[in-house]
C-alpha cells in the first residue's frame, strides 16, 4: 500500500529535468488522487490517473482499473513511488504534448499548455464549452500550488506591489496558425522553419514581459481557424480583455523587411492606431529594421480576427507582423524572441499611458 507522505518525500528527493515544475506535478497529484486517497494511487502508485500508453512500457505496467465515474480502462501501474515521479515526465514527453519544453518558463505556462494540448478532455476543440472545461482544470491546479509549495518546503516570495494599469482581464495574445480542426496550418514556411513556431516563440516572450510587470496575460492558440473556419470567432475571445494582439510573421518577396502592426480596416479607431504605431516602432527599434507604419504603410486591413475582437468590449486590438521571415535573417529564433519582448513592452507602455 502506497502512502501520500511517502509520495511527497519521493517527489522531493527524485531529480527531474525541470525542478521548478515540481510544484505543478504535486498540485496535479493532489487534485487527481485526492491527496493520496484514490485506490489507483494506494494500490498502483499512480497519483495522476495516467492511462497506459505504449510509450510507458519501459517504466510502467498495465492494470485494469475502474475510476470514480465508473469507467473502466487500462492505467499505469508503477513498482515504486520514484518510478511514479519519473513516469509522469515520460507520459508528458509523448508526441501529443509536443512543445511543452518551450512552454515551461513558469508553472502557469506549463499547466496551461498541457491542459490545452489534451491532458484534460483531449486536445482543444475551439469550443467555448471545452475552453471553460480546460480553464476550470487549470484554475483548480493553480489553486493548489500554495499547498504544493508548503509540502515541498518552498517559500513564496513576497509579491512586489504593482500599480494596476489594466481595467479588464489584462492581455490576450493569440498565436497565429497551428493545429486546427482541419489539420495543421504552418503559416509561411522558409526552409524548415514554420511561421507558427516563430509566432509561438514571440507570444511566449511577450507574455513573460507582461507577467513580469504584474499584468495578467493569457496566450491562446486556436490554430488559425475554428470548427466553422471563421477567424471572426477567434477574435471574439477578446471579450473582456484590455488588449488583444494576434501575433504573426510576414513573408513576401524575400527582400522586403520591416515591422508593421495592423488594425481593422473599418472598425479600428484612434486607440487601436496609437497602439499599432507604438508597437511597430518598438519592434523596429529592437530589431534594427524599418518601421513600415511610420514610413506610410496603411495599417488598416480587413482582418477577420480583428473584426471579431472589435465587436467585443476589448479596449484595443491589433495584429503584429513582427518581421519578414523570408528575408535574410541571421537567427530567426533570436529575432522572434526579441520581437516578442518588444510586443510586450509596447503593450505595457500603452496600458500605462491609458490607465
Amino acid at each position: 500500500m502506497f502512502t501520500w507522505d511517502n509520495f511527497v518525500q519521493a517527489l522531493k528527493r527524485t531529480s527531474v529535468e525541470f525542478e521548478h515544475l515540481k510544484i505543478i506535478q504535486l498540485a496535479q497529484a493532489i487534485l487527481e488522487s485526492g491527496r493520496g486517497k484514490s485506490e489507483l494511487f494506494k494500490l498502483h502508485a499512480n497519483p495522476y490517473g495516467m492511462k497506459f500508453r505504449r510509450e510507458m512500457r519501459a517504466i510502467a505496467d498495465q492494470v485494469i482499473y475502474t475510476d470514480s465515474a465508473g469507467e473502466t480502462d487500462i492505467y499505469c501501474k508503477f513498482d515504486d513511488l520514484e518510478e511514479a515521479v519519473k513516469g509522469y515526465w515520460v507520459f508528458i514527453d509523448r508526441p501529443v504534448y509536443s512543445g511543452w519544453r518551450t512552454s515551461n518558463s513558469t508553472p502557469e505556462d506549463y499547466i496551461e499548455f498541457i491542459a490545452y494540448a489534451g491532458y484534460i478532455g483531449g486536445p482543444f476543440t475551439g469550443s467555448d464549452e471545452d475552453r471553460k472545461s480546460k480553464d476550470a482544470y487549470i484554475k483548480k491546479v493553480l489553486d493548489l500550488v500554495p499547498e504544493a509549495k508548503t509540502l515541498l518546503g518552498i517559500s513564496s516570495p513576497t509579491p512586489t506591489p504593482t500599480r494596476k494599469t489594466w481595467k479588464g482581464k489584462g492581455v490576450l495574445l493569440e498565436i497565429g496558425h497551428g493545429v486546427n480542426p482541419s489539420g495543421f496550418d504552418p503559416g509561411a514556411v522558409v526552409g524548415r522553419e514554420r511561421e507558427y513556431d516563430l509566432n509561438k516563440i514571440a507570444a511566449q516572450e511577450a507574455k513573460n514581459v507582461i507577467l513580469a510587470a504584474g499584468v495578467p496575460c493569457t496566450v491562446t492558440d486556436f490554430g488559425g481557424v475554428t470548427p466553422g473556419n471563421d477567424l471572426y470567432e477567434i477574435g471574439k475571445t477578446a471579450e473582456g480583455f484590455d488588449v488583444f494582439c494576434s501575433i504573426h510573421h510576414n513573408a513576401a518577396n524575400r527582400s522586403a523587411q520591416g515591422a508593421e502592426v495592423l488594425i481593422h480596416k473599418t472598425k479600428g479607431d484612434a486607440v487601436d492606431l496609437a497602439l499599432a504605431k507604438l508597437m511597430s516602432a518598438e519592434i523596429a527599434s529592437e530589431l534594427g529594421i524599418r518601421d513600415r507604419i511610420a514610413r506610410g504603410r496603411d495599417p488598416r486591413k480587413a482582418l477577420g480576427v480583428l473584426s471579431g475582437a472589435e465587436d467585443t468590449d476589448v479596449r484595443v486590438s491589433v495584429l503584429a507582423e513582427i518581421y519578414f521571415m523570408d528575408a535574410p535573417v541571421a537567427n530567426r529564433k533570436d529575432w522572434s524572441e526579441r520581437g516578442g519582448r518588444a510586443v510586450g513592452r509596447a503593450i505595457l507602455k500603452w496600458l500605462a499611458a491609458n490607465s
